[in-house]
């Protein structure tokens, strides 16, 4: 990334609590803005997380800017040869920009996101934004083949679903309630007349699935033609859930020989 950043603010510049630097604001142009939040399953986060990293590490994806913030979180993420990930980073990739959201912002400043990068993406006439999440799997009546479901203001459907023959994602069941970050951005995005969208993938609650996560990353790279592969992850994905079954069968072999053990042991006196 360049040494030297654009700061890009609304006319409440000095008196905003959050700043968004960037060194090129015309990248922007025409692009499409992907977030997500640390909410159910974890699967909004790692969503992003996932094409991003994916995207750094093949040498399609690059770090444009990022955001800071006088109540952000008191972290940074320790990284590869020494570096370290801010709290929120822009990443381009392809006809995307990434917001990373690598620790999860108080409510308050999840209101303060979604009203700067909104007025951000105006100002840069970003064409879109989409927000990654999950959703609880008990909100659908069949529970053995749950799609991935999403949610829109009226312009996304107009601008965005119309025009993309790749478009094959069910709506979300009626009744259901979006909270949280993914709920703001929508709001303040319809406020400004932005095209937008929440797309969610099915979870159980009190998880981190990893899976659907995945699921939910390569249906938006194909919906938007990313040059990314998750080949690798999925290769990660899959390797750990092999040792944990391992283990859990492995867990059960003890549990049944010991009951056995106690079995025969009442056989003698």
């Amino acid at each position: 990334m360049s040494e030297r950043k654009t700061n890009i603010m609304t006319e409440n510049t000095e008196t905003s609590d959050i700043k968004i630097l960037i060194d090129d604001i015309r990248r922007l142009k025409n692009k499409i803005l992907i977030t997500g939040f640390h909410g159910l399953g974890g699967i909004g986060h790692l969503t992003v997380r996932y094409i991003a990293e994916s995207s750094l590490k093949q040498g399609v994806g690059r770090k444009i800017g990022y955001i800071v913030s006088r109540i952000m979180p008191p972290f940074v993420e320790v990284l590869n040869n020494g570096y370290f990930g801010s709290p929120y980073e822009l990443i381009e990739v392809g006809d995307a920009v990434l917001l990373l959201i690598r620790f999860q912002p108080t409510l308050e400043e999840q209101a303060l996101l979604a009203d700067e990068m909104t007025k951000l993406a105006e100002k840069a006439e970003l064409r879109a934004i989409l927000l990654m999440g999950g959703i609880d799997i008990t909100a659908f009546q069949d529970t053995d083949d749950v799609p991935i479901v999403y949610v829109s203001n009226d312009i996304f459907k107009l601008n965005i679903i119309e025009n993309n023959d790749k478009w094959d994602i069910s709506v979300a069941p009626k009744g259901i309630f979006v909270t949280g970050g993914v709920a703001l951005f929508l709001t303040y995005a319809t406020h400004k007349n932005i095209p937008a969208a929440a797309i969610f993938a099915p979870t159980e609650k009190g998880v981190i699935n990893r899976a659907q996560a995945l699921r939910l990353a390569k249906k938006i790279i194909n919906l938007l033609n990313l040059p990314v592969s998750l080949d690798e992850i999925e290769k990660e994905i899959e390797e750990t859930a092999d040792m944990l079954k391992k283990m859990q069968e492995k867990i059960l072999r003890e549990a049944q020989k010991e009951q056995t053990s106690e079995d025969l042991s009442e056989l003698f006196t």
